[in-house]
């Protein structure tokens, strides 16, 4: 199995910018939306998710989605303790 990778680094990666990511999305995601994905603020939906691995050939799979929330509020939590 591969390894995890996270939308912010495939789209590095892959020269894509959160927009033109976004607008391959259905309904299209905002740059802003994206953004918070990548960031860890809001939870990224399965459908979304699904979407994103198949947009990424696999590369960004549901479980690196839901990790990206998840690593994201354990950072924050470190920094609170």
């Amino acid at each position: 199995m591969g390894t995890a990778m996270h939308l912010d680094k495939y789209l590095k990666e892959a020269s894509l910018s959160q927009s033109d990511f976004g607008s391959r999305l259905v309904p299209p995601a905002s740059q802003g939306l994206i953004s918070q994905w990548v960031r860890g603020i809001t939870r990224i939906t399965l459908d979304y998710a699904l979407q994103i691995e198949r947009e990424s050939s696999g590369a960004v799979t549901p479980q690196d989605c839901a990790d990206m929330y998840k690593d994201a509020t354990q950072r924050a939590a470190a920094i609170s303790a």
